[in-house]
């Protein structure tokens, strides 16, 4: 089959530190080549790939003639490429896509983010056929009024790229990855490693909407010291080096995150995953298996003690078993190949 994959054209495909959706759209691509299917990628500048057809298309500048003068081109171009495809696969903004939902092209929409019930009403208004809608976990779609037509297909890792760790590393530390967010918990995570008596490093950036910069500079920048190292964006060799080193990552977040990334990157390194019970998190991690789920700051510190008696080995198989990029892409081919059947049929 031919494939077009449509990525917001914001962060580049593979990212080169931060930017989840684009890892798993890089992820994809590279399976689907694999597997013997033609792929053409519509992605954002400085992206790459390896087997198919990359088409570079730009985010909007802020003022209204280049939003417009965008969203023309880019109508155009991926009208243009939809039509010659089996399939089009879109990450991107539905609003982007008015001609080919007008089309019977048969088009697959991934959701990453939270979804409003107003986003998919608006989305079913303009196509009711020849469309299949991807979750990323089951607590993601819980709340919409309907999931008839939905699938949930979790996201997954590269099994090559990031290699077991057997052991921690010497002194013992506790890792947390992510964007410095107020959601994501960086300060809870300071004081829980403080509470366990451990050094934490984190990785990631400051994040870029209102009151980020703020967190960092109130409840993180006053704590970096011998004990808290800010390690700044990490990409995929200093996240391995961070992740697979550390005794275990925290990931105390505060908001229903679809899907823990972080999380099966952490595992898949071989390094368990102390997490707040909440969202998709459930849907990871098993207590005593893979990690511990807490539901409170005081849960989690005092879990870290538990840590011992989960088995790095076990860590990794788990991924190895449900979330390898590999799985993942033949679960995605499934559902093209169902609605592309379907669409041949009527």
């Amino acid at each position: 089959m031919k494939i077009l994959v449509i990525a917001d054209p914001k962060i580049a495909v593979p990212p080169p530190q931060y930017g989840g959706a684009e890892r798993i759209i890089s992820y994809l691509c590279s399976e689907f080549h694999k597997l013997g299917h033609d792929v053409v990628l519509m992605a954002g500048p400085g992206s790459r790939l390896n087997g198919g057809e990359l088409i570079v298309h730009h985010s909007p500048a802020p003022g209204k003639i280049s939003r417009i003068h965008r969203r023309l081109l880019f109508h155009m171009t991926s009208m243009r490429q939809a039509l010659t495809a089996d399939v089009v696969l879109n990450f991107g903004r539905l609003d982007y896509l008015t001609p080919i939902l007008a089309s019977k092209i048969p088009l697959v929409c991934r959701f990453g983010n939270p979804v409003p019930q107003s986003q998919i009403d608006w989305l079913l208004a303009r196509r009711s056929s020849n469309l299949r809608l991807i979750g990323v976990s089951l607590d993601q779609i819980k709340h919409l009024k309907s999931t008839a037509g939905w699938d949930v297909i979790y996201n997954s890792t590269d099994l090559e790229k990031f290699k077991f760790h057997p052991a921690c590393s010497e002194p013992r530390y506790l890792a947390f990855l992510g964007r410095i967010t107020h959601n994501k918990g960086a300060d809870t995570a300071i004081r829980v490693a403080r509470q366990a008596g451990l050094k934490l490093k984190i990785g990631g950036n400051i994040g870029d909407e209102a009151g980020d910069a703020e967190f960092f500079e109130k409840e993180i920048r006053p704590h970096l010291g011998e004990d808290v190292e800010w390690l700044g964006p990490v990409g995929d060799a200093a996240k391995q080096s961070l992740l697979g080193g550390a005794f275990a990552t925290i990931f105390p977040i505060r908001w229903p995150e679809p899907f823990a990334n972080v999380v099966v990157e952490s595992l898949v390194c071989g390094t368990p995953v102390i997490a707040t019970r909440c969202a998709s998190t459930p849907e990871i991690i098993t207590n005593g298996e893979n990690g511990f789920l807490g539901d409170d700051e005081e849960a989690l510190a005092g879990l870290v003690n538990r840590i011992p008696s989960v088995s790095r080995m076990t860590c990794r198989r788990g991924v190895e078993e449900r979330f390898s990029a590999h799985g993942m892409a033949r679960a995605y081919v499934r559902v093209i190949q169902e609605l592309v059947e379907k669409g041949n049929a009527n």
